[in-house]
Formats: C-alpha cells, sequence, structure tokens
C-alpha cells in the first residue's frame, strides 16, 4: 500500500507535465537555429523487490525537423508501473506538430509568426481516462528575441474527444488553447523558464483548465547549481473521483566535479 500511494503520487504530478489534460509541448521543444533533423530518445527502467515486486519503466522519444519555413515536431511520452498484482499506473501519449512561417514572399528575413497545426493521443489510468484525442490548429510568435531573453504566445482552437474508463461516457468539446512561455537568462548563473497554459470551453469558460510550470536555476558557489520547480494543474470539471488540482514543487542542487 506504500508503495502504491507513492507510485500514485508521482504519476499525479507528472500528469500535469508529461500526460495530463494539458501537455506541456513547449519543454519538448528544442530551441536552436539547426536546419535540419535533431531529437532525443529518453528511456527508464527499474525494478524493485521490497516484499512486493515493483516494475517501473518509461520511453520519451522526439524527433525535429526544420527549414526555413517548415517545422515538424513528434514526440510520445510512456509510462508504465506494476506491482505483483496489479498495475498501478498506465499512460501513454503521442504528439505530432507542424508549423509553416509566415515570411513575406521574396525576403530570407525570418518573420516571429507562425501557423501551427497539431493533432494529439493519450490515455491515462489514474485520470480515468481510456482514450483522449486533440486536433487544433492556431497562431504563435515569437515575442521577444534578445540575448539571454525568448518570450513565445500561442492561441489556438482544438476539439478534443475523451472516453471515460470507468463508465461509458464519452465528452466532445472545442476548447480555446492560450499559452506563454518564457526563457531567460540574464546571466551565465541564472535561468528562468516558464510556461502557462489557460484553455476554456468556448461555448461555456467555466469548464477550463489551467497549468503553469516554474523552473529557477541559480549558481551558489563556483561548482555548485541551485534548482527550484514548482508545477501546478487546475481542470475546473474533472471526471468523476479525479482530484480538480494537482501541484508539487522541488528543489536539489547540483555540484561540478573536475575542470
Amino acid at each position: 500500500m506504500r508503495i502504491s500511494i507513492v507510485i500514485i503520487t508521482f504519476i499525479l504530478i507528472s500528469s500535469s507535465s508529461g500526460f495530463g489534460q494539458v501537455v506541456n509541448i513547449e519543454n519538448r521543444r528544442i530551441y536552436d537555429d539547426t536546419i535540419g533533423w535533431s531529437g532525443a530518445f529518453d528511456a527508464g527502467f527499474s525494478l524493485i523487490d521490497n516484499k512486493d515486486l515493483l516494475l517501473n519503466a518509461s520511453l520519451r522519444p522526439r524527433v525535429q525537423y526544420k527549414t526555413f519555413r517548415h517545422y515538424y515536431l513528434f514526440l510520445t511520452d510512456w509510462f508504465y508501473s506494476k506491482g505483483a498484482d496489479r498495475v498501478y499506473a498506465n499512460a501513454g501519449m503521442a504528439h505530432f506538430r507542424y508549423a509553416y512561417r509566415l515570411n513575406k514572399k521574396n525576403t530570407t528575413k525570418k518573420s516571429p509568426w507562425k501557423w501551427e497545426s497539431y493533432a494529439q493521443v493519450q490515455y491515462n489510468q489514474l485520470l480515468d481516462q481510456r482514450l483522449r484525442t486533440q486536433l487544433g490548429t492556431g497562431i504563435r510568435v515569437k515575442a521577444l528575441d534578445k540575448k539571454g531573453y525568448r518570450i513565445f504566445a500561442g492561441t489556438s482552437t482544438f476539439y478534443e474527444y475523451e472516453e471515460i474508463q470507468s463508465s461509458a461516457l464519452k465528452i466532445e468539446d472545442f476548447r480555446w488553447s492560450n499559452y506563454i512561455s518564457w526563457f531567460f537568462n540574464p546571466s551565465a548563473t541564472t535561468s528562468f523558464t516558464a510556461v502557462t497554459y489557460y484553455q476554456p470551453v468556448w461555448d461555456n469558460f467555466k469548464d477550463y483548465r489551467f497549468m503553469g510550470q516554474y523552473t529557477l536555476t541559480f549558481s551558489i558557489g563556483s561548482r555548485t547549481d541551485f534548482k527550484f520547480e514548482f508545477n501546478t494543474f487546475y481542470d475546473s470539471k474533472p471526471a468523476e473521483n479525479i482530484t480538480n488540482w494537482i501541484f508539487n514543487s522541488s528543489f536539489g542542487i547540483r555540484v561540478k566535479l573536475g575542470e
């Protein structure tokens, strides 16, 4: 029971960033000027035997392709946790995004405006989510791009379809998605990154979702960094028996060795 509580708490915390109703795509983009292919592949596996055998596995690949006008992003998240007699957590998500830079003809100067379209499919046992699909389109702008400071904002409309696992309930909505994200590096020793999402239903603004992720990192010595992170997610009308507010905070230090 103690192990299951720890695992469930961990997944509920993670749901605000990877498997929740609002998925933070901003922190999965690769922010550089590289033309062509780039990406990463993260995977994890653990096996714990403490009277009850506990298996945890995760997979997080992402692939990005960029040209002067076109941008493609594909990523997935998958997490699975199983004890000897039951599955504690089982969640997965796949996301595809395409963006087109709204440049004027015969110019090589990059426009800050992009038109984006995206599709997503996911499931999450702990959120009572058998299936959730999403299809949307909208505008994105790089509002600020100076040395050490970047701000992005976007607005879009998306259609979502959701099936609840514990009942025959099916939900269909059109939502308005809005976000702002910023990446501040005022010096080599300090950085602050944040993203905030707000997603109401178009015909009922009392039905909305809010998600925020905020991270502060700074040096406290020549070889030591301090990191503080806060995540929060709020759903005004969640599925039955699912909490409407989830949040967590964490902090730690990193010590650099060698030259």
